[in-house]
């Protein structure tokens, strides 16, 4: 019955693209068809679209200067949408199932979305609230529960991981081919001058960066795991990624690669700890000596740790560094939540940070997710929050098979670290999206170990 309608479906639809050919252009009979096997194809392969809705912050701004409708449609919501045309026909097909054990850190997650949503009654910024609220709301928290259904076996979150990979290196070669034409061409000063630093076009440098740190930490968990034989292509490859991550010109990425990889290491590799220590020192000596050899055109934000930004004040015009300006926010957030027993409750709602300045309700956020949590959504939110976080470490933690991870699982925790690590220096709750879908990728490719050691031992 279900193949029978999808046949009926089919054929209205190519008569219904000859009609509109000979209406409008011939084209339209190719590409109308083309556009809905593209959609078919996404439907059926939720896992590939959800590594598409990731990476939206990286390529929109190509899509939008390839294709201009894409200016009027926003990209990450139609992708969204697609994710859940797909997760609708799993449960039409009976394969949408929640096993108990993802439940509970899926309860708590869509529990917080709750929060963030009810603050939108109070918040003092509505517009810039609603926004926030919305694509928490339906983007978020489709990324935190697509992995958690779709995946079901060890295939499916190595599959995943290999979309990643391969998009990652795409990600690379860009940035490093632009290195190369710019080193070869003595146009560093003029490109820098204008850009001031490399990425993707239409993209911002720090999204691309996080990119990139998550492929460089899934070269340093295969070096650590894996013989040295195996590892001079990982070492290369990383080599590749540190050199794109300086040309970015993100200082919080990198840091936040030794920061999660270090931790990784603590929590779940104790049996390699002598290989870590000699590659972590190997790779923190290959950092130091690219920001030492290459032009300081490119690696003085490294250095210079005062630069910052213009930004008015109610005390009126300022020049703050970055660092500073991250301390500031930090500190005001504090400052917020002790103000009074509602803000210690709950907040100043979604967005609410922004009406601490001159512009009440424009996009300002402290970039740092706990202290964006404490001032929007008060204790209550936190509390929350942190139990969220603690609830998924704990599931992860029960995928370890006598005492380490299988090499694909590994990679999704090490790469998860990195990412919440990150989401301590930039970005809000909707920026730091990709965390969310990397945990609910973690924990879902660590049950399924589990559930098979089990089976084998039986």
């Amino acid at each position: 019955m279900y193949k029978k309608i999808s046949l009926i479906f089919l054929a209205l639809s190519e008569l219904a693209c000859i009609i509109i050919g000979i209406k409008t252009h011939p084209l339209v009979i190719v590409l109308i068809p083309l556009g809905l096997i593209i959609l078919w194809i996404l439907i059926n392969h939720v896992g590939f679209t959800l590594m598409l809705l990731s990476f939206t912050a990286v390529i929109k701004g190509v899509i939008i200067e390839s294709l201009p409708i894409f200016a009027f449609v926003d990209i990450t919501v139609l992708i969204t949408m697609v994710i859940w045309f797909g997760l609708i026909k799993l449960l039409l097909e009976g394969e949408w199932t929640l096993i108990s054990k993802r439940k509970q850190p899926l309860i708590l997650f869509i529990t917080f979305a709750a929060i963030v949503a009810f603050s939108l009654f109070y918040t003092p910024s509505p517009i810039y609230g609603y926004n926030k609220v919305i694509r928490f709301g339906f983007i978020g928290v489709t990324m935190f529960l697509t992995p958690i259904i779709f995946i079901k076996t060890q295939n499916d979150s190595k599959i995943l991981l290999n979309y990643f990979k391969y998009s990652i290196l795409i990600i690379l070669f860009a940035i490093i081919g632009q290195f190369l034409y710019f080193a070869i061409s003595g146009k560093f000063a003029f490109l820098l001058g204008y850009y001031n630093r490399f990425s993707i076009p239409g993209a911002n440098p720090i999204q691309v960066s996080r990119y990139l740190a998550i492929g460089a930490t899934i070269m340093t968990v295969y070096i650590i795991r894996r013989s040295v034989f195996y590892n001079i292509s990982h070492f290369l490859i990383l080599l590749a990624l540190l050199l794109a991550i300086i040309a970015t010109g993100s200082r919080g990425p990198l840091v936040s690669i030794f920061f999660g990889i270090i931790c990784y290491a603590y929590l779940f590799e104790k049996q390699h700890k002598k290989r870590i220590y000699l590659y972590g020192s190997f790779a923190i000596i290959i950092a130091l000596s690219l920001l030492i050899i290459l032009p300081e055109i490119i690696t003085k934000r490294f250095f210079d740790v005062t630069q910052g930004a213009v930004l008015l004040t109610p005390e009126g015009v300022k020049h703050v560094s970055t660092v500073a300006t991250r301390l500031g926010y930090w500190q005001m957030s504090i400052e917020s939540w002790f103000s009074s027993l509602w803000n210690n409750f709950l907040g100043l709602g979604a967005g609410g940070f922004s009406s601490l300045f001159i512009w009440r309700d424009w996009r300002w956020y402290p970039h740092n997710v706990f202290f964006e949590v404490l001032v929007e959504y008060g204790s209550i939110g936190l509390i929350v929050f942190i139990s969220f976080l603690i609830l998924s470490y704990k599931k992860i933690s029960e995928g370890l098979v006598e005492g380490i991870f299988t090499d694909h699982s590994a990679v999704w925790v090490a790469v998860t670290l990195v990412m919440f690590f990150s989401a301590q220096f930039s970005g809000d709750i909707n920026d730091n999206r990709v965390l969310w879908m990397l945990i609910g990728i973690t924990i879902a490719s660590t049950h399924v170990d589990q559930v098979k050691n089990i089976k084998v031992v039986h």
